[in-house]
């Protein structure tokens, strides 16, 4: 009996014991779930925040990415227009573009060791709002990769931008609006040399513009060369001047130089063959 008992008792103890302990562990259960709810409703929030301040609008970036993708593939056009192959050149055609600046080249010629250049290039980017009126834009440094052979070309487009300045490259002249304003002054002058030099130098062209002036046969050439393919001949005779802007295609290297004696030559004003 007294067993009985004894045993009655331990079992209302485990049953006390039970109802004590399990609605503790459903609270702590419940204030656990109930916790990382929370800690997962403010990691949430916190990575909304930062995407919202730290990120730009994935749409309005793109829009200067792809401003400044085609400013490359002007670059790229220009590589090819111009027939170059070497790792300067490449540096020096990029670095004449405007909103173009050459971050760092590795390589020496095309076909050889290939040639890699890391553009930093201005992408103009546009916020739309929701009505389609503009809400904000500005300018957004892009940058690229090209990788020019040795076998085949290509290039990553929005890589990061290394943190060093960009190359110095010196900006060619230009000859543009030079044209009338030499014929007009060489119009003034008889095929004299000394006076068509003076004539030019009253013209107060850029001092990177290089003038040359040869004289044959009572008739006076003139070339002005601003880079390999801006360049103005001149030939001035008793009858005035004429003046020819020999074409792309003639001005390639191993063709035409820009020269004064090509102005007095028979190649003078004729077309590509």
């Amino acid at each position: 009996m007294a067993t009985e008992i004894r045993a009655r008792s331990r079992e209302g103890h485990r049953r006390r014991l039970d109802c004590d302990i399990i609605p503790s562990v459903v609270k702590g259960r419940r204030r656990w779930i109930l916790g990382g709810a929370a800690l997962l409703v403010v990691a949430l929030v916190a990575v909304g925040l930062w995407r919202h301040v730290d990120r730009p609008d994935d749409r309005t970036h793109d829009s200067a990415v792809a401003d400044a993708a085609k400013k490359v593939d002007r670059v790229l056009f220009r590589f090819e227009y111009d027939h170059l192959y070497q790792a300067d050149k490449y540096v020096h055609s990029a670095s004449q573009h405007p909103d173009v600046a050459v971050l760092a080249v590795t390589g020496e010629t095309h076909w050889e060791t290939g040639v890699t250049l890391v553009l930093r290039v201005m992408g103009h980017r546009v916020e739309i709002g929701a009505d389609g009126s503009v809400i904000d834009e500005r300018d957004e440094p892009i940058c690229f990769r090209l990788r020019l052979g040795p076998k085949d070309d290509s290039r990553d487009d929005d890589i990061e931008c290394p943190a060093n300045d960009p190359l110095q490259v010196t900006q060619d002249p230009s000859l543009d609006g030079v044209d009338d304003r030499l014929k007009s002054a060489l119009q003034a002058v008889g095929p004299d040399e000394p006076t068509v030099r003076a004539a030019i130098d009253d013209l107060k062209l850029d001092p990177a513009i290089v003038p040359e002036v040869a004289a044959k046969d009572g008739r006076v050439g003139v070339a002005l060369r601003a880079a390999q393919y801006d360049c103005i001949l001149a030939r001035v005779t008793a009858k005035g001047a004429e003046l020819w802007r020999p074409s792309h295609t003639q001005l390639a290297p191993g063709e035409l130089p820009c020269a004064a004696w090509v102005a007095l030559s028979s190649n003078f004003g004729k077309g590509p063959h």
